[in-house]
């Protein structure tokens, strides 16, 4: 007698968390080859670019707002920021407006790094999705975005 599946589907890609892992990992070692040139990993990509975004939307740079931001759980965030400082780009310091906030900067050089790594980032981007027509990427994007809405911890 045959044994019973343990997979409800068929076929491997029908399942859509086994989909996600594949375009993650296919994402993941383009950003790898990416950031080598820079120093960064991911995770401190992810940071940097953060930090950029919220100063020019003029928003708090606090670590807190840094990890509902980008999704990065607080030890990890803070184990990462602790490395960009050692490395000389950024510094923390405690918010002169909330006791419990530590606040992040860019140093000169962390701004010159975080600059140059969106261009080829961004560039990654465009060319890692040029696969998809505009419409699919749209529906791509909107899709993603109601996943990740779907399974916001902040809106538990």
């Amino acid at each position: 007698m045959a044994e019973q599946s343990s997979f409800k589907h068929q076929k491997a890609d029908d399942s859509a968390g086994f989909l996600l892992w594949k375009i993650t990992a296919l994402w993941q070692r383009r950003l790898v080859g990416v950031l080598a040139g820079y120093g960064i990993t991911q995770t401190q990509y992810a940071i940097m670019a953060s930090l950029r975004w919220f100063e020019e939307q003029k928003t708090p740079t606090t670590q807190a707002h840094l990890v509902e931001h980008a999704k990065i759980d607080k030890m990890t965030l803070s184990k990462a920021i602790r490395r960009l400082e050692e490395d000389g780009l950024v510094t923390r310091e405690l918010s002169v407006t909330d006791s419990r906030a530590t606040n992040v900067s860019f140093t000169a050089s962390g701004r010159k790094v975080v600059r140059q790594a969106i261009v080829a980032i961004e560039q990654a981007d465009e060319e890692f999705f040029s696969c998809l027509n505009p419409r699919q990427l749209d529906a791509y994007k909107t899709l993603t975005l109601a996943v990740i809405a779907g399974n916001n911890p902040a809106s538990d």
